[in-house]
């Protein structure tokens, strides 16, 4: 059996599922946009760091959840995911599509990674009706009120969380799927890179790090 570790965000979807979101809360609620904008000199220092950006990414994320009940979250939810797919700008990219059902079809044990929260993802791929995938992705929790983040499955997170759950050496192949080199460490875990769409310095780390292992691909 192989091992299939798919990023989501830029790879299966055209945007940031995350950033969407969070622009999606604050719009709705002007006054809660004006605690997210007070907020920003203190988030943005964690926000640049990979290893502190969970911490930046909970305060906002607490600032447009907080006071409201699950319900209204759960809500809020499905009202962000309908029109974020209904959006003409939202592209989901047919060749992941074909990618994930083929690979499902080969019976490849096939993981989404992504730093985006694990309900989005799931939301999404289940109105893509793709079968006999799993999930590696961040994790939001309720505290004081709000949500903030309680796993960020990002950059050297993801390899910690691919560890914990899979045994990598029952696979005969693992396969990679990623458009950034944020990915770098978790494309390290694979026999073969299979880069989507990278922007010109991301191909480049890329590049140097996997030579003649890595192939680039153009998917719409």
């Amino acid at each position: 059996m192989n091992l299939i570790l798919f990023d989501f965000d830029k790879t299966i979807i055209n945007k940031d599922t995350g950033a969407e979101y969070m622009k999606f809360m604050v719009q709705r609620n002007p006054i809660r946009f004006v605690l997210c904008f007070f907020a920003l000199p203190f988030t943005l220092p964690f926000l640049i760091l990979n290893k502190t950006k969970f911490i930046g990414f909970s305060v906002l994320l607490w600032l447009v959840t907080c006071g409201m009940s699950p319900k209204k979250i759960v809500t809020l939810r499905k009202h962000f995911i309908n029109r974020y797919l209904e959006n003409k700008a939202t592209v989901i990219y047919k060749n992941a599509i074909e990618q994930l059902i083929s690979h499902a079809q080969n019976k490849d044990r096939v993981v989404i990674v992504s730093g985006a929260s694990e309900w989005m993802v799931k939301r999404i791929i289940v109105k893509l009706c793709i079968p006999m995938l799993e999930f590696a992705c961040s994790e939001e929790t309720r505290l004081a009120g709000g949500m903030v983040s309680k796993f960020h499955c990002y950059s050297t997170k993801k390899v910690e969380r691919i560890k914990m759950r899979y045994n990598l050496e029952e696979y005969e192949t693992i396969i990679g799927y990623s458009d950034s080199s944020i990915d770098i460490p978790l494309l390290r875990l694979c026999n073969q890179q299979i880069i989507v769409n990278p922007k010109p310095n991301c191909g480049t780390k890329l590049t140097k790090s996997f030579g003649k292992s890595m192939k680039i691909v153009k998917w719409v």
